[in-house]
């Protein structure tokens, strides 16, 4: 008999999502996670559409947000779909306690996972630790394979002398030009009048040099008025932007998290998407069937590619392909389409939304 039910390799936002949808039930697993502890290092932003086990992990909701793009700022906003971030300090420790409660459940931390091969009816992982057995595998660590087109930002948390953010709105993208060979805009969190999230963020075939971004988010902070401020935290990341990024597939192993396929193409977002996945193959293990995370439409897979060809190919029309979305879509329909809506009319209002020629030229090359 296997030593668990379910291995997790990785207890990152999508190992540990889906150890919280198996802590309540009869089936045992284990999370390998190399971290020996875990620190607040990072925010996940997104539309809420639908529940999920981390729904009091929400530090902040905002029902307006602002894109500002050559033709000026567009201003939209939902109460249905409001936008929120999850604190991963609270997410990890919400997860966490949810593990410690589980009926068979645990999580090795300081651990590494190596290799992964059958043995007899499930199979064997190495670890730093020793190996142990498993009747299925999800493995989270994220593939090695760098994206054709990524999202690289920086940012930092600050607390201001003086009230100059406006708490109840959302800076989603405000455009800049010629700090990468992409789509360059600010990105701002306001927590509260004093405190925010201020992040530069990059769509680009590769990232910009660190200290450029370094020295680009020094003058947008300037440029804010916040020079009399205090440091709360940094963070910085990449997230592919590629259809049909994910590890390839191996007998016996479901890739989950990025190695999953949980970025979404066109945007990077993978919060909402992670999610999604860890409901369904928590769903499946629990039918006593071998995970598996479906891919994309053949409908999503395509619009995506042509959205990013157009990107890639003329990176200075993105500022304005992103405002004449936000500006041009109907209310809730774009939000609920960028949160991973594969509704017909969503998709429609995307595409009426957008200039046509461009797109169609890049149509044109994917058939």
């Amino acid at each position: 008999m296997p030593d668990v039910d379910v291995a997790i390799l990785g207890g990152g936002c999508a190992g540990l999502s889906l150890a919280a949808r198996l802590a309540p039930t009869r089936l045992s697993f284990r999370v390998i996670e190399p971290r020996r502890r875990y620190d607040d290092d990072r925010t996940w932003s997104f539309w809420r559409t639908g529940p999920d086990p981390f729904e009091d992990c929400v530090r902040a909701s905002w029902t307006r947000w602002t894109v500002s793009g050559p033709g000026g700022a567009v201003l939209r906003g939902s109460r249905r779909f409001p936008y929120q971030s999850v604190a991963s300090g609270a997410f990890y420790d919400r997860a966490l306690d949810l593990i410690d409660d589980a009926r068979s459940g645990s999580i090795a931390p300081g651990s590494t996972a190596g290799s992964v091969r059958p043995k007899g009816d499930g199979m064997w992982i190495e670890t730093s630790d020793g190996g142990f057995s498993a009747r299925h595998v999800c493995d989270a660590r994220p593939p090695t394979r760098r994206p054709a087109y990524g999202q690289f930002f920086v940012g930092r948390e600050i607390v201001t002398a003086q009230a100059i953010f406006d708490a109840d709105t959302v800076p989603l993208m405000h455009f800049r030009r010629g700090y990468s060979t992409g789509i360059d805009f600010l990105y701002i969190l306001p927590f509260a009048r004093d405190r925010a999230l201020i992040e530069v963020t990059s769509f680009a075939p590769q990232p910009p040099e660190r200290a450029d971004m370094r020295a680009w988010l020094d003058a947008e902070i300037v440029a804010l008025g916040a020079c009399d401020h205090d440091l709360v935290r940094e963070e910085a990341g990449a997230l592919p932007m590629e259809v049909g990024y994910r590890a390839p597939e191996v007998p016996g192993i479901c890739h989950i998290g990025l190695a999953g396929g949980a970025a979404r193409p066109s945007t990077g977002y993978a919060f909402q998407r992670i999610q999604m996945h860890a409901d369904h193959v928590a769903g499946q293990l629990l039918r006593g069937e071998n995970p598996r995370i479906p891919q994309d439409s053949a409908v999503s897979r395509f619009m995506d590619r042509v959205f990013l060809r157009v990107l890639a190919a003329a990176p200075e029309r993105g500022p304005a392909l992103f405002e004449a979305l936000f500006r041009n879509t109907p209310a809730d329909r774009l939000e609920r389409f960028l949160s991973g809506s594969t509704r017909s009319d969503d998709r429609l209002s995307v595409m009426w939304a957008l200039p046509s020629m461009p797109f169609l030229r890049a149509a044109s090359g994917l058939t």
